[in-house]
């Protein structure tokens, strides 16, 4: 479950994020991973825009779900019991039994999966403009940005057995409830880039403040000097920002006040969310 952090979290994202979609929500779908901390994650956006909450089984984290005692045993929640603990949730696509383990190869093959559903649902007419919320988890979801980004380098590397070994150019990182912004679907004039996907942004934070960011590990990179300044948390380093972010985010005739980014879709918008802990 999360943590006193994570609910914290997940209440500033739902009262940010729900007050952007909220005039748009009529385009606005939800879908979150079967693991607990994405469905407490979700929750208040949910609350916030009165929309259901599909729980997807494509979207849990790289690995699955497993028992750190006797790995491969299925330990994720079953359909009947995320209802009863999250009403109104549609589980209809979850097993009764739960989730289980996984390869990293399987992994791959369902990051592909979801590409492919997001790509239909872009060239679909009757959908334009939609936009689709995702909480799912930071491995899981830099695979999702790689293959939307670069399909044609999309490859499965050689067999690999823990997610660490999975990117072995680049990782992606996110803070918990961090957000991704992906159009889909695009339809350039000529003239423009002819591409499909145009990446908006990658791991934006404004609804958060300094003192409850958290999920980037600048311990695991080598370098700590980014937690002075780069609005990403401490990220295990005990530094402590060089700033004061009112002051920073400060505009003339708006105030001191957190900033959110505003959400624009061109064929299919997708907000890629990182659940808390």
């Amino acid at each position: 479950p999360l943590s006193k952090l994570g609910e914290q979290q997940a209440e500033m994202l739902g009262a940010r994020l729900g007050a952007q979609l909220r005039g748009s929500k009529q385009r606005v779908r939800l879908i979150c991973s079967s693991m607990t901390r994405a469905l407490q994650t979700i929750q208040p956006l949910s609350q916030q825009l009165q929309l259901p909450v599909v729980v997807h089984p494509d979207v849990h984290e790289v690995k699955g779900f497993y028992d750190t005692n006797d790995q491969g045993k299925p330990c994720g929640s079953g359909s009947s019991e995320i209802a009863k603990r999250f009403p109104g949730y549609d589980t209809s696509l979850i097993p009764e039994h739960g989730q289980s383990g996984e390869s990293c190869n399987e992994a791959f093959v369902r990051a592909k999966r979801v590409v492919g559903l997001l790509q239909e649902w872009a060239k679909s007419d009757i959908r334009k403009d939609d936009v689709v919320v995702i909480v799912s988890h930071n491995d899981f979801l830099s695979l999702l940005g790689r293959f939307l980004l670069v399909p044609s380098g999309a490859a499965c590397p050689a067999a690999v057995d823990e997610p660490e070994e999975l990117f072995n150019e680049s990782y992606w990182p996110m803070n918990n409830t961090g957000i991704s912004h992906f159009v889909i679907g695009c339809k350039p004039p000529t003239g423009a880039y002819q591409v499909n996907t145009y990446l908006l942004y990658w791991n934006r934070s404004d609804h958060l403040c300094e003192a409850v960011r958290s999920g980037i590990q600048l311990k695991n990179i080598g370098f700590f000097g980014a937690a002075e300044w780069a609005r990403v948390g401490e990220g295990g380093s005990g530094r402590q920002p060089r700033f004061v972010e009112a002051d920073t985010m400060y505009q003339p005739g708006l105030g001191k006040a957190w900033l959110a980014a505003a959400v624009a879709g061109v064929t299919l918008s997708i907000l890629l969310m990182r659940r808390c802990w």
